[in-house]
């Protein structure tokens, strides 16, 4: 008689939700360090509009690139599909944050914004699940 071996699962396993939820909270934590750093910059010289609305670009686009990547990487499969998935996350975070921050709707840049998000945590999405792993599976 065989005994049979359980796989053990590890907290963030392979379950899609808890895997762009730990993801989603890597990209916003990215963002927040981003406009940290940039919000620093902006008080030691002035900035233009122009180059204060950039810098919030660049930091929606690594943060939602470094979701895409750290759940890719954590699912080690359909990149794409979880880039998109946690760029539309990324996205109504980021969307109901600003209306709660704002306490308005702002239409302005809102599609761009989608693009954008969507654009660079696919991206994410495909260089994670093709990055090397540190330890083959069993």
């Amino acid at each position: 008689m065989k005994i049979k071996c359980r796989k053990v699962r590890h907290l963030y396993g392979n379950s899609k939700c808890c895997c762009f939820i730990g993801a989603a909270a890597v990209g916003i934590l990215v963002i927040l360090i981003f406009i940290s750093g940039f919000s620093l910059l902006i008080s030691c010289f002035d900035a233009s509009d122009d180059l204060v609305s950039c810098m919030a670009v660049v930091a929606l686009c690594a943060g939602s690139f470094a979701a895409g990547f750290t759940a890719a990487k954590r699912r080690r499969r359909h990149g794409l599909c979880a880039g998109l998935g946690i760029g539309i996350l990324i996205y109504i975070v980021v969307f109901l944050f600003g209306i709660v921050l704002m306490k308005s709707f702002s239409g302005a840049g809102t599609f761009m914004k989608l693009i954008l998000i969507i654009l660079c945590s696919c991206i994410g999405g495909v260089c994670g699940v093709n990055t090397r792993m540190c330890k083959p599976p069993k």
